[in-house]
């Protein structure tokens, strides 16, 4: 890392679920990065919610970039995909962040960040890319589950791994299939500010000190 940068690093962070409430709040503590706009959902995908009801964290979001007086946009429409593209065009930032990223990211946005673009996701890659890792993980009696993150590419999750780190799943068996999953969705949002925090660390650095 340059001991000579005077301010901080300049992330643009593309967010959705607690995983990136989490991270953005992490973020915004650190006295390395800093956080110049926030993209996020304001409705529920129509694949598992026809009616598109707003999603139950966007109230957090809104309020979060609000008091930290971060630019707050949404996209909703692969049609509103060109305002981040509008917005990327005259921006300067050193890093891309998605996390729970619904829609592909282009290349003229990922390739802007001067660091580095990266992702992260909850699953093993390339082992689990794509959807729904967490069920084909415990689908697969997987004693361990995997948040990787990668950088991003033009296709999903396909970009180069980063780094890695690994829960237990514990299956409960007294639970539903479903319980256990929303469980561990909420078990490993701790590791999502960690993650990257780590992998920005690294991309700046060339190294990264693995646990």
């Amino acid at each position: 890392m340059d001991k000579r940068k005077s301010t901080k690093y300049k992330c643009l962070v593309l967010a959705a679920r607690n995983h990136g409430l989490e991270t953005i709040k992490q973020l915004s503590d650190s006295n390395i990065f800093q956080i110049i706009a926030i993209f996020t959902h304001k409705f529920n995908p129509k694949s598992y919610d026809p009616q598109q009801k707003e999603r139950k964290d966007f109230k957090d979001f809104k309020d979060f970039a609000n008091n930290k007086n971060i630019p707050f946009y949404t996209i909703d429409k692969p049609t509103e995909k060109i305002n981040l593209e509008k917005y990327s065009f005259d921006a300067d930032y050193d890093f891309l962040i998605s996390i729970s990223w619904r829609y592909l990211i282009s290349p003229q946005v990922f390739n802007k960040a001067k660091y580095g673009a990266i992702n992260l996701h909850r699953g093993d890659l390339p082992k689990y890319a794509g959807v729904e890792p967490i069920k084909h993980a415990l689908t697969n009696h997987e004693k361990n589950l995997v948040i990787s993150c990668h950088y991003i590419t033009k296709n999903f999750d396909e970009g180069k791994v980063i780094c890695k780190t690994s829960h237990p799943i514990n299956y409960d068996s007294t639970r539903s299939f479903t319980e256990n999953v929303e469980r561990l969705k909420n078990e490993i949002t701790q590791y999502f500010p960690k993650l990257t925090i780590k992998s920005l660390k690294f991309l700046l650095q060339g190294e990264v000190n693995e646990k």
